[in-house]
Parts: C-alpha cells; sequence; structure tokens
C-alpha cells in the first residue's frame, strides 16, 4: 500500500465515519421530542445534517478526481466551501446517478442554514428563520398538514409523520454517496467504505430499512430500549448481575412519574425532574450514604464486571454439554 492509498483508505474512511456520526447526531436531534417546534433543536437538526452531508460529499469528489500527495493540500484548501448545492453540481461530473427534487431542495436548506442562519443569532440585519424555512421546506416537498399548531401554545411544529419523510429524505441521499464511495474504492482495491462496527457511521450507511429510512433507525432502536426496559421489570431470571443488584435497596420514587420520565428516556433525554427528583432524596440521607449508595450502583453500565457465580454456572453448563 503506498502512502496516496493509505491517505485514502485511512483519512478519508476517518472522514466517513465523522459523516456518519454528524448523520446521527441529526437523528437523536430531531427525535429529542416527540413533535419539533423548539428553535435550538431544529438548529441542532440543521447543524448536523449540514455538516454530514457536506463531509461524505467531499469523500466523493476526493476519490472521483485525479489527485497525488502533492495535491492534497491544495484539493483541501479548494473545499472550505459550505454549499453543499455547489459540491453536488461538482459530484455530477463523474456519475449519471441524479438527486430527486426533495433531495435538491434538502441541499438548499442545509446550505442558506449554513451560510445565513448559523450566526444569524448575532445579527439585527438577517432575518433568516430557520424554524419557518423548515417548515417550509416540510410543507413544500411533503405535505402542508405534516406541519401543525399546538391547541395549546399555538406554536407551529412538525409532527412524526414528517420525521419519517425527513428521515428517508437524508438516508436516501446519505446511501448515495455512500454507494459511490464503495463503487470507486472497490474499482481501486481499496477499502475505504469499510465502517467501524457497531458506530454511528455502520446505522447510517448500512441502512437496510425500507427506504433508507433514518427514521426506521431511531424506531429500532426505540424499540429495542422499549422491551429491554419491560425485560427489565418483570424477568425472575437469575445471575450474579441480576442477584447483586436486587441487594440494593431502590430509592422510594415517585411510581407515578415513572411514566413521565421514560417518555424523556425513550427519545434519549435523561428528564432533570428525574435528575432532581434523586436529588431530593440523597438530601435526606448521610454523606456516607450517599457515597456508599454511588459506589454500589456503578456496577450498572460498567464494562467488564464478572461474578462468580456466573462462571459457576457456565462452568456447569459445559459439563451437561
Amino acid at each position: 500500500m503506498n502512502t496516496l492509498q493509505y491517505f485514502k483508505n485511512f483519512n478519508i474512511g476517518q472522514e466517513i465515519d465523522l459523516a456518519g456520526t454528524f448523520a446521527y447526531n441529526a437523528l437523536t436531534i430531531l427525535n429529542n421530542e416527540r413533535n419539533i417546534y423548539q428553535n435550538d433543536q431544529i438548529f441542532m437538526f440543521l447543524y448536523n445534517a449540514a455538516v454530514s452531508i457536506e463531509r461524505i460529499q467531499k469523500c466523493v469528489l476526493f476519490l472521483y478526481g485525479s489527485y497525488d500527495l502533492s495535491d492534497i493540500d491544495a484539493f483541501a484548501l479548494e473545499l472550505k466551501i459550505h454549499s453543499q448545492p455547489a459540491l453536488q453540481s461538482k459530484i455530477n461530473l463523474h456519475t449519471k446517478k441524479k438527486l430527486s427534487e426533495e433531495q435538491n431542495a434538502l441541499l438548499d436548506l442545509l446550505k442558506n442554514f449554513y451560510e445565513q442562519g448559523r450566526y444569524s443569532n448575532f445579527s439585527i440585519n438577517t432575518n433568516f428563520d430557520y424554524k419557518a424555512e423548515f417548515e417550509s421546506y416540510v410543507k413544500k416537498h411533503y405535505d402542508p398538514a405534516l406541519v401543525e399548531t399546538s391547541i395549546f401554545s399555538h406554536d407551529t411544529y412538525i409532527t412524526e409523520q414528517a420525521k419519517e419523510r425527513i428521515g428517508r429524505t437524508l438516508g436516501k441521499l446519505l446511501c448515495y454517496y455512500y454507494e459511490l464511495i464503495k463503487d470507486k474504492a472497490r474499482e481501486e482495491n481499496l477499502y475505504t467504505y469499510e465502517l467501524r462496527v457497531d458506530s454511528p457511521a455502520e446505522k447510517v450507511f448500512l441502512n437496510l430499512f425500507s427506504k433508507s429510512s433514518l427514521q426506521a433507525v431511531h424506531e429500532s432502536e426505540r424499540n429495542a430500549l422499549a422491551e429491554l426496559i419491560l425485560y427489565l421489570c418483570t424477568t425472575t431470571d437469575s445471575t450474579g448481575y441480576f442477584n447483586y443488584l436486587r441487594k440494593i435497596k431502590p430509592l422510594p420514587f415517585d411510581p407515578f412519574m415513572v411514566q413521565e420520565y421514560l417518555v424523556d428516556i425513550m427519545n434519549r433525554n435523561i428528564p432533570q425532574s428525574l435528575v432532581d427528583e434523586v436529588a431530593t432524596i440523597y438530601e435526606d440521607m448521610s454523606r456516607s450514604e450517599v457515597n456508599d449508595r454511588k459506589d454500589a450502583i456503578s456496577i450498572i453500565g460498567a464494562q467488564n464486571i464478572f461474578f462468580p457465580e456466573d462462571e459457576d454456572s457456565l462452568e456447569e453448563d459445559e459439563q451437561d454439554n
């Protein structure tokens, strides 16, 4: 492997991982709330989506361009632009695969946001409203009914159905770029397209759900988490891990708040009300009791924890077999 091949395999490969991670972050932010209406949520979704698309586009352009080692720095300078449509125009010179109308419109939305909306809060001379622009995109390219108005606050918001459509558009777009990369890498006997196992990029680019929907990725994770919570609430299975946890006395949570807590947790948020309730309960305990408890529960989520009784059970199973 020469130096240029190494660069394409590893440097560009790392960029693909980053692009996938930004896309996954965009997906996560899109689902922080069941309905999207907060400006900061829309801002962060557009920002992460814009960076994701831009980085993967530049990976495509480098692989399809005719560059040697002396050209790499010049290539980096040439592509210090933040226009997804302009980058797409360059990509179109290398492929006959074209984007759909809504995909091109998404590139325009991300370009306008990145050029005009990123710092609009710091300017009194800009009228770029990223919430309005986002909602306008949904109404024009999907369905006006997918932007609704709250009966309580009269705020407009993006519905769950709109998230699915957005997830499809973004997912298909990212997979389109990834397929271009994979085709070129295989042509040159490179493995630039290989992704880290269980990484966010793998979930984004090796998306096997219908219509490459990123929202379906979220829903599958949400479903898996719900199944795990149900199992933990109802299981009578016995392992060293379970037996250890069952010896720890639970805090006296308000049982009627659990459902509200899970609403946020299922949407990848740890609710502040849960944090506050734990802090309030801790206030009625001594410092040593709190420290002992934190030490005891630190095993939850920790790696490389083994229990002798589990090893004994494995040995018995091996003997039975």
